[in-house]
């Protein structure tokens, strides 16, 4: 049996071009074309006042039932999504597949935390495990945090495809 190492590694373990250029790069704001923003007045149910917002640009949801029955003001939100990816992950002694690094951007125009009213990130690590309220700071910081960790990914790749050219030597000698 025989292993063919990639030829974008040296020797060394060093990267000399991308290693998965036939994976497509993941669409940019620019790339997409978001919803305009709606307007909508809604009965705030705990004080019966008429109340009118203005969708974030990009607003997936319906707010159609909001308006249609009294609703309160702090369950009414708007949101985008960004498409689900998920990974076998062994939890409980069998692969299962979670959602992992999922996204919604986010405004909550009449939360009673005022940085819930300004558009924010809900970043899902794995299934159901949140980083919430992310400003662009915040969710900076969260990416530099994975970059980083991507990278020593990525040296670790590089690492285990020549212990693993080295180890076939061995076998077959």
């Amino acid at each position: 049996m025989s292993i063919t190492v990639p030829e974008n590694f040296r020797p060394s373990g060093g990267l000399v071009k991308p290693f998965l250029p036939a994976i497509p790069t993941q669409p940019t704001a620019a790339t997409v074309e978001p919803l305009a923003p709606r307007t909508w007045t809604f009965t705030d149910r705990a004080t019966g006042e008429q109340k009118t917002f203005t969708c974030m640009r990009g607003c997936e949801m319906d707010h159609s039932s909001d308006v249609e029955t009294p609703s309160y003001a702090e369950d009414v939100w708007c949101q985008s999504q960004v498409q689900d990816l998920t990974l076998p992950i062994n939890a409980d002694g069998q692969a299962e597949e979670f959602r992992v690094l999922g996204m919604t951007l986010n405004v909550r125009p009449f939360d009673k935390h005022l940085a819930q009213r300004l558009p924010h990130v809900e970043l899902e690590m794995v299934d159901d495990h949140w980083v919430e309220g992310l400003d662009p700071d915040g969710f900076a910081t969260v990416i530099n945090m994975l970059e980083s960790r991507l990278k020593r990914m990525r040296a670790v790749h590089a690492q285990l495809v020549e212990l693993r050219a080295e180890y076939r030597k061995q076998v077959q000698a």
